[in-house]
């Protein structure tokens, strides 16, 4: 694996770096054709754009570390839908995530897992519903013009850590409590992933990224992508 670098490895793009027709059509040239069908299915031309770079992404990041052509990667998915690189025997993991502006990947050696959410007023019925109670009266406790950004720092980091699991939403919210202490957050479970470990980062002051890794070697920012660069490396 040359050219590893760090053992968990991050990425963004913009999406809003990728709107006009042109980009997109040479971005579709990279991906596979099961995920040209999905992006078909989508209403709405943002979240075309979102499937799209999804992979883009992936795949960008894949080729770096691995130092392999975009045309010898392929993906399958698990019994739980989610994606994983074919025939590299369970050494290299990749998650993906995406809402408002941004699409983002995490690459590892280890079960990884990584969610991004744009910063908005929500209901927090939602934490009360899902959440575990200490988690729950531990938001409601926080300043009431904070209340929002924290819901979505805890939000962030659960679904990280569901990814990284691997069930997904199979896996209930509330068999598992998270505490932010600071920077220091940590995890109370009876879930068999228990020897995990958590970063969080503003990738802007609308969103919150969190990471939940099996590796405890983060990088100390998320490394942003172009388009450009990733049709010089791809193509």
């Amino acid at each position: 694996m040359k050219g590893w670098g760090f053992l968990v490895n991050l990425y963004g793009i913009r999406v809003s770096a990728c709107t006009d027709d042109d980009t997109i059509e040479l971005l579709k040239k990279l991906i596979s054709d099961e995920r040209k069908a999905k992006m078909e299915r989508f209403i709405f031309k943002e979240d075309s754009i979102r499937c799209l770079l999804g992979e883009v992404i992936s795949r960008y990041a894949i080729s770096k570390h691995l130092n392999c052509k975009n045309v010898d990667i392929s993906f399958k998915a698990d019994s739980f839908s989610k994606p994983y690189l074919d025939n590299t025997n369970g050494s290299v993991f990749f998650n993906i995530s995406h809402s408002g502006n941004w699409v983002v990947c995490v690459l590892s050696s280890k079960p990884s897992g990584i969610d991004v959410e744009f910063i908005k007023q929500t209901d927090f019925g939602i934490a009360k519903r899902f959440f575990t109670r200490e988690e729950y009266e531990t938001l409601m406790n926080q300043p009431a013009d904070y209340r929002s950004k924290y819901f979505f720092k805890l939000w962030t980091l659960k679904e990280s850590y569901i990814k990284a699991d691997g069930r997904g939403l199979s896996l209930p919210l509330d068999s598992f409590s998270i505490k932010i202490d600071s920077d220091l957050i940590s995890l109370s479970t009876q879930n068999k992933l228990t020897n995990c470990f958590f970063r969080q980062f503003e990738i802007d002051a609308a969103h919150i990224v969190s990471v939940c890794s099996e590796e405890d070697s983060f990088p100390n920012e998320i490394s942003y992508v172009s388009v450009q660069e990733i049709l010089k490396s791809l193509c």
